[in-house]
């Protein structure tokens, strides 16, 4: 199994770190350097909480529309009160750095006081607040009633720069449309929703242009800005941001180690498998097989339409591995493909719905909403990507976002063989990663990340040498 090893993952640490770092000033691997946390009232009142605060979390989320954060810190001058701080839209702005890189900026609106616990003495109470991109707020203040005719991206960036566009300095209030949508143009009409709401239901209804078969689009934050994008997108770069290791203290404290900061960087603190894979939930869910009954109620006429991810598989790009990109299971055992009655849908579709209009113009569009060219994909894709997922928690790293694939290395449980080289072949490879909690506190900044990925970088194998390795692994502990 080829893997990136200690020198490749040093190539990638100093790619990423252009900039060289003076040793005084930074105590650990943990460490960063605070600017401000600024809390400023509609008012007019602002105030810097860097010196009392106890933890700052922001959070972002390939699934999530906006980013978030929690602020804690210690009050002795009843700021909640003078400021004052009631929840009503304060600008929370988070400022700091990380050795060998810029500052980072992060912008909120401040929506709820969530507590406010006074001390027994009476002198002093800590306050917890929560906050939300402002376009959040937008979002729910705006409703879109409108019919478009055009194509979806040019949709999703109308209802964006019309009713969520913000005047905010950071860049994490831009949009950027990643991939273009199919140059059909599509007739909706958007009825008294959400913005939000708007665009994620018509991310659901996406292809790309350059691949059809790619359905998995997807509307979220991070601090690069809005991004409508698919998936397959985020696996265009084949080299990994960063490379992470999980290296228990038995592996590592050994004659002739010594201390490497850079090393310590990428050490991962915390390691958990939250999902190997539920077989089941992916079943039910239509991963592998499902069918479709489309009836046009006019034409009297319905078509069924089958979908098998086994049959589907390398039509679309998956988390690039550095060997090569295998199936999430043990290919030859797949009998769930083949069963396309676990997941069953059915659509009512109107050939004649969307006629060329004497009023307003437009051409006719015979088949508007596609449901039999999206939909079991869309369902089989986004629930691939959840196939294998891992939560760790490492150092903090401002450039980390949602949306970067990152390499893994993990030690196994049993005794390495020669030929594992101390390595788990199935859980080592690349991810994406789809979360990130940044936590900021007085003693130092780390992030839990979520990792998935929807493929192997080795094969599972068809049959097993379970009892032969064991026996190997104990001869070579013998020795």
């Amino acid at each position: 199994m080829s893997d990136i090893d200690q020198k490749e993952a040093v190539s990638l640490w100093d790619k990423a770190n252009p900039i060289e770092t003076a040793a005084e000033g930074y105590a650990g691997d943990n460490d960063y350097k605070l600017k401000s946390i600024e809390i400023e009232s509609p008012s007019g009142g602002k105030v810097d909480v860097q010196n009392i605060f106890t933890n700052m979390k922001m959070y972002e989320d390939l699934l999530t529309n906006t980013m978030s954060c929690s602020l804690t810190f210690q009050d002795t001058n009843n700021i909640a009160r003078h400021l004052p701080l009631i929840g009503q839209r304060e600008k929370l702005t988070a400022t700091w750095s990380i050795p060998g890189e810029k500052d980072v900026v992060f912008e909120f609106d401040v929506y709820a006081v969530v507590t406010r616990n006074i001390s027994d003495t009476g002198k002093q109470q800590m306050i917890t607040v929560r906050g939300v991109a402002s376009e959040q707020f937008k979002n729910i203040h705006t409703r879109v009633s409108k019919s478009f005719y055009k194509k979806i991206d040019e949709m999703v960036s109308e209802i964006f720069t019309e009713n969520l566009e913000d005047s905010g300095s950071s860049d994490q209030h831009k949009l950027n449309i990643d991939v273009k949508t199919d140059s059909e143009k599509r007739k909706f009409i958007i009825p008294n929703w959400h913005p939000f709401d708007a665009i994620n239901w018509l991310a659901d209804r996406s292809q790309g242009e350059e691949n059809p078969e790619a359905c998995h689009f997807i509307f979220y934050q991070n601090r690069e800005g809005f991004h409508f994008s698919t998936i397959e997108k985020l696996f265009e770069e084949k080299d990994p941001k960063m490379a992470y290791y999980y290296t228990p203290r038995k592996y590592r404290e050994r004659p002739g180690w010594f201390r490497d900061p850079g090393f310590e960087s990428r050490n991962i603190q915390r390691l958990i498998i939250d999902e190997p894979g539920d077989r089941l939930s992916e079943n039910i869910q239509g991963m592998y097989g499902s069918k479709i009954l489309t009836h046009d109620i006019v034409r009297k006429k319905y078509e069924y339409k089958e979908y098998s991810m086994k049959d589907s598989f390398k039509k679309t790009k998956h988390v690039p591995q550095p060997d090569k990109e295998s199936y999430p299971i043990a290919e030859s055992l797949d009998e769930f493909s083949d069963k396309p009655d676990t997941f069953w849908n059915f659509c009512p579709i109107h050939k004649n719905l969307n006629q060329e209009n004497e009023l307003h113009g437009g051409d006719t569009v015979e088949k508007n909403e596609k449901y039999s060219e999206w939909l079991l994909k869309r369902k089989s894709l986004m629930r691939q990507i959840g196939g294998m997922i891992i939560n760790v928690e490492v150092s903090g790293d401002s450039r980390r976002k949602c949306g970067d694939v990152v390499h893994l290395r993990v030690t196994p449980l049993q005794p390495g063989s020669k030929e594992d080289e101390n390595l788990d072949k199935y859980l080592c490879g690349n991810y994406l990663v789809t979360s990130i909690e940044h936590k900021v506190t007085p003693d130092g900044y780390v992030m839990s990340m979520e990792l998935s990925k929807d493929n192997q970088n080795e094969a599972y194998p068809s049959s097993s040498d379970f009892v032969g390795s064991i026996e190997k692994n104990k001869a070579n502990t013998v020795e």
